[in-house]
């Protein structure tokens, strides 16, 4: 297998700063399945352009361990037309040249952190073939599973104090914050959330409360008083597994928990992962308000309101506040699927099983069903239904959990855009993606919905009978629509609040 590196992979493993802890895992990836390193000619041209020319000469000395492409290909003015109004510069022009390299065959994948060269392989149909470290990573350990070391990988929290300062994790903070270490020492007492994977810190996350007569003078523009929850210290070293969304829920908890009017956070856009952080967080509703001013320069700050549900945006940007008004639905799922894919719900009398996949972190999940009566939509709420095991249906099948569904896909053109939709996220794996598409392919619909919280109470289907909610002696059918009245009655004998 032939891999084409960017340039910026390039710069992430090879220069004297630590730019992102990830590209170790990369590396090990890359050697371990013994695939090929390459660069193009292309980025020795850009790194000798630095200006700082001991920098480029310790750059040219380590090069020397990659497989340079022996020649930059020329491209046709037709290829160069599909790109025209995504080349805007000289970057613009390398990423050109590297797609075509794809293009042609002369390599199998390119790994790259740059987002706008993935924009250009859509258009090219080349995406599948173009890759972030997190996407690899996540790539490598889902066909490779007898290779990874399955350590437990959760998140915690943890004294500040008891947290190594002098991991190299941190070394971009006390780059970036002239009183970082000062800080953390301040902090030792409080307590953090981390996560660790076979004593690797791979998540970082402070938060704190704050009341109404904060000092805020050093936002501008000026907030006005307002109950807030502060993302202090955040960082997650991309794993493969989608740790960022597992972080965001403990944020979105919180904020629910401490019942504030914002959640804010301040951060600079120095590196790619922290564009890629706060590329995120506006995924999941976070806003740039402005700029805070500190010693250590001017950073970006981000506010998400959580009292508002804006009905032009999908229920992920309003997430965790929910739709005002929605259909309920129940989604059974299968015992084993059920808690691998939702193992936030998982029963009391289940053994956890310790695989590290994407999806059971992710906060969104993937799906598949098959054709439904009913027509459930964005911001409808799904109580989800774990069918029965080999005990009675009566008391086995119970509802777990609250979830909110995104949106539904149907009408498939081809087996690579529904294989395309459910990547990195579903819990079906390729080869069981692929049996789904050869037996109802006209049926498929690919349900992508958000865990909001397990309920406080499971409740059986003998319940769902004695309610009147479900006929005895079936269970509920994928999408069983309910009542408000039923719904609310399900909450409040499950003790579960919105």
């Amino acid at each position: 297998m032939k891999v084409l590196l960017d340039t910026n992979i390039i710069v992430y493993r090879e220069a004297n700063e630590v730019y992102n802890t990830a590209v170790g895992d990369l590396f090990y990836w890359l050697d371990k399945l013994h695939y090929d390193k390459f660069i193009s000619p292309l980025s020795i041209e850009e790194i000798d352009k630095y200006e700082d020319k001991r920098v480029v000469n310790t750059f040219r000395t380590k090069l020397k361990s990659y497989q340079l492409l022996p020649t930059k290909s020329t491209m046709p003015n037709d290829f160069i037309m599909k790109l025209a109004l995504r080349t805007k510069n000289k970057n613009d022009i390398v990423d050109n040249n590297l797609l075509y390299e794809l293009y042609l065959e002369r390599v199998d994948l390119i790994i790259s952190e740059d987002k706008g060269l993935k924009a250009k392989a859509v258009l090219l149909n080349l995406d599948k073939k173009v890759y972030s470290i997190e996407d690899f990573l996540y790539k490598c350990k889902k066909e490779n599973p007898d290779l990874i070391n399955y350590g437990v990988l959760s998140v915690k929290k943890k004294r500040i104090g008891d947290v190594d300062l002098n991991d190299i994790f941190f070394d971009n903070f006390k780059k970036d914050y002239g009183g970082f270490e000062k800080w953390f020492r301040k902090k030792q007492d409080e307590q953090a959330y981390v996560c660790y994977q076979d004593d690797k810190l791979l998540g970082f996350l402070y938060i704190k409360p704050e009341n109404q007569d904060e000092n805020y003078s050093d936002i501008w523009p000026q907030f006005q008083p307002k109950k807030r929850l502060k993302i202090g210290t955040f960082k997650v070293v991309s794993s493969g597994f989608r740790l960022g969304e597992r972080f965001l829920k403990i944020i979105f908890d919180n904020a629910k928990l401490f019942n504030v009017d914002e959640i804010y956070v301040t951060l600079f856009e120095k590196r790619e992962e922290l564009k890629a952080l706060s590329l995120l967080m506006q995924s999941w509703g976070f806003k740039i308000w402005g700029t805070k001013t500190t010693n250590s320069g001017t950073e970006l700050v981000m506010v998400k309101d959580m009292r508002t549900y804006y009905i032009d945006k999908d229920p992920r940007y309003n997430f965790p506040v929910l739709s005002p008004r929605s259909n309920k639905y129940i989604l059974p799922i299968y015992p084993k699927y059920h808690s691998d894919l939702l193992p936030d719900a998982m029963l009391n009398n289940e053994c956890e099983d310790l695989k590290n996949v994407a999806y059971r972190y992710a906060l969104q999940k993937v799906y598949v069903s098959f054709s439904f009566e009913t027509s459930p939509g964005p911001g409808d709420r799904l109580l989800i239904y774990r069918t029965k095991d080999n005990r009675s249906a009566a008391y086995s099948s119970v509802l777990t959990s609250l979830c909110v569904i995104q949106e539904i896909k149907s009408n498939f053109v081809s087996e690579d855009e529904f294989l395309r939709e459910c990547q990195n996220r579903s819990i079906f794996s390729d080869e069981e993606l692929k049996d789904m598409w050869k037996k109802h392919r006209s049926e498929i619909k690919v349900i992508k919905f958000i865990f909001v919280k397990q309920l406080t109470k499971k409740i059986v289907l003998k319940h769902l009978w004695e309610e009147g909610i479900i006929a005895a002696p079936n269970g509920p059918r994928p999408f069983t629509k309910l009542t408000d009245k039923q719904y609310n009655v399900l909450l409040k004998d499950s003790d579960t609040v919105e």
